[in-house]
């Protein structure tokens, strides 16, 4: 990743000027549709950050290309299938097979992704309490883009990592097709059947899912 951050870079100097400054803090116009918010892939980038960091996963989806969000279903389905008793699936996602299966993509990372971060105060710790710059975007053909950005965590001590998010151009705008942020999110994920917490009282699964 270090060389291909390298190679991206050279390549910035005419996206440079119109991201760097960008930050994940940035508030569009409310009047804007979602198609002028993520005209361009920086601004489409910063947006998804700014829903992570929120933790607002319903947000964070609307940023997403439908093939990660497929995937995450994928996993969901994957994890929770051998277990017949379908406590993992309940716990993951508040709904039984029958109602789980008419659940959309997004919206099984909404809940899932509300879960995991709600009974795992490390991982909501580490994508929130950080700071992040864009740096600019190089198009890798009309449709397909690579966003380089830094974060650093706001731990004493911690230094600044170069990342690279990988943008994909829709009908209605960019979205992100891959992050570091979604592999940890991954792996959390595919984690979640291994030593997970009991499952929360109804009136805390009801506040999670309501968010």
């Amino acid at each position: 990743m270090p060389t291909l951050c390298r190679h991206l870079a050279s390549h910035l100097g005419p996206t440079l000027t119109l991201a760097v400054g960008l930050t994940a803090t940035h508030v569009p116009a409310q009047a804007q549709t979602l198609a002028e918010l993520t005209a361009s892939p920086d601004s489409a980038a910063a947006l998804f950050i700014r829903s992570i960091r929120s933790m607002r996963w319903s947000a964070a989806a609307q940023f997403m290309d439908p093939e990660p969000l497929a995937q995450y279903r994928d996993i969901v389905t994957m994890i929770t299938e051998p277990e017949q008793a379908g406590d993992l699936l309940e716990y993951l996602t508040g709904a039984d097979s029958a109602t789980y299966a008419s659940l959309d993509a997004p919206e099984v990372f909404r809940r899932a992704l509300t879960t995991l971060t709600g009974d795992m105060p490390g991982l909501s710790y580490n994508l929130q309490d950080r700071d992040d710059q864009f740096l600019g975007h190089v198009l890798e053909g009309p449709d397909s883009a690579h966003v380089v950005y830094r974060t650093q965590s706001r731990i004493s001590g911690a230094l600044p990592e170069v990342k690279v998010m990988q943008m994909r151009r829709g009908s209605e705008g960019w979205r992100v097709l891959w992050s570091d942020e979604l592999g940890v999110l991954e792996t959390a994920l595919r984690g979640a059947g291994r030593g997970r917490p009991g499952p929360p009282s109804e009136t805390a699964r009801s506040d999670q899912l309501d968010r």
